[in-house]
Parts: C-alpha cells; structure tokens; sequence
C-alpha cells in the first residue's frame, strides 16, 4: 500500500477552485477510444448516450446483488438509469463494451452547490468477467483525464473497503490520497457494518493517462 506524506494529504484536504474559473463542461472529445487491457483484450470506451438504457440496466442486473446494494442509486431501476443519460450537466458517464456487450460504467457527478461544483465524486463498476484486466484503472484514469480538461480541481471516491477492494487498488495505484476511513459507514442487507475509505485526487497532481 502506498504511503503519502502530510503535504500530499494537506493538499488533497485543501483542494482550492481559482476565483476565475469557469463552471465544468464535459471535455471529453478523445472518444470513442480502445483501451488494450492486461490480458491484451480491447475494450471500446465511449459516453453514455441514448438507446444505451436497457444494455446498461442489464449490465447492472448481472452485477451481485451484494455489491449493488452499496451503491448510492437503484442502479436496477429504469427510472434511474434513464435519469443518467437525461442528465449530462451535472454527470459525465463512459460506458466501456466488449464482445457486444457493456461490461463497464464509470462516472464523474459533479458536486452540488457553487461553493462545491469545482469537485466530482467518481463511480466505477465492472463485470465479474472481466475484472483484474485493468478496466477499472483505466476507466478512473479517463475519468480524472476528462475532470481535468473540463476544469474541475478534484475528484473524491467513497469506497467500501470489504466490497470494492479492486477499485481501491486501482485508486492507489493512480496516486489518489486516502484521506481517511468512516468506521461502520455503511450497512449491508444484514445489518453488518463496513469502513468506508475516503480518497482524493487533486487534479494539479494528475497525469494524462497516458503517462503511466
């Protein structure tokens, strides 16, 4: 596991808008792209657009039900999942395909409010099938491409550490800074409690996806 040192954390604590800047658009002009993963397999990475709800809703469907229940929507709601394609002001969302098929969604929603609209929360889920190939590391690599070109200064990811242990290797090895953990900040179907990790990424700080 990474170490970072109180200047790294202090500077993701501080993550400072400049008086100038102008309200985020979504740069994200770089797509549709193909990434090569770990196994060398492609996967086409593009935005979430319209005609994509019921592929989507059937991507979300095969994921584990115990998995899903921590995410912050009724990801198997149509409802939602066409709230997400009307609401491209507010939420960037890439959807990844291979063999035909969504097998990965990632997303950067932008925080409500003016005093906090110069920071993103990401959101990344990936098929059962196709994990430990790399698809989430780069699906947050991209994310963190597009926040910063769109002039964001921050990404934050909430994570809960026994559920989503992949995504937060992923986080690590991008360089993101563990701001710290919530003791019991989430609850599953049976009343079990889970830490929740807190992570940052102060965009200054942030290298195109293609160095690394």
């Amino acid at each position: 596991m990474k170490t970072y040192t109180s200047t790294a954390i202090e500077e993701a604590r501080t993550i400072k808008p400049p008086p100038t800047q102008p309200a985020a658009d979504w740069a994200a002009t770089a797509y549709p792209k193909d990434v090569r993963l770990r196994d060398d397999s492609e996967a086409l990475l593009r935005p979430l657009a319209q005609g994509d709800e019921d592929r989507l809703l059937a991507f979300f469907q095969l994921i584990p039900e115990a998995e899903r229940f921590f995410l912050k929507d009724d990801v198997t709601s149509p409802a939602v999942i066409k709230g997400w394609v009307r609401d491209t002001k507010r939420a960037f969302a890439l959807v990844a395909e291979a063999s035909g098929r969504i097998v990965g969604e990632a997303a950067l929603v932008r925080r409500r409010g003016k005093a906090r609209s110069h920071l993103a929360d990401v959101r990344i889920v990936v098929a059962e099938d196709v994990r430990n190939r790399g698809l989430g590391t780069a699906l947050l690599s991209e994310l963190c491409d597009i926040a910063r070109a769109s002039a964001l200064n921050g990404v934050l990811f909430e994570a809960v550490e026994s559920i989503q242990a992949q995504a937060l290797a992923a986080a690590d090895s991008l360089g993101f800074v563990r701001l710290g953990r919530i003791y019991g900040g989430a609850i599953d179907q049976t009343g079990h409690l889970h830490d929740v990790i807190l992570l940052a990424m102060p965009l200054r700080r942030w290298r195109h996806s293609s160095e690394f």
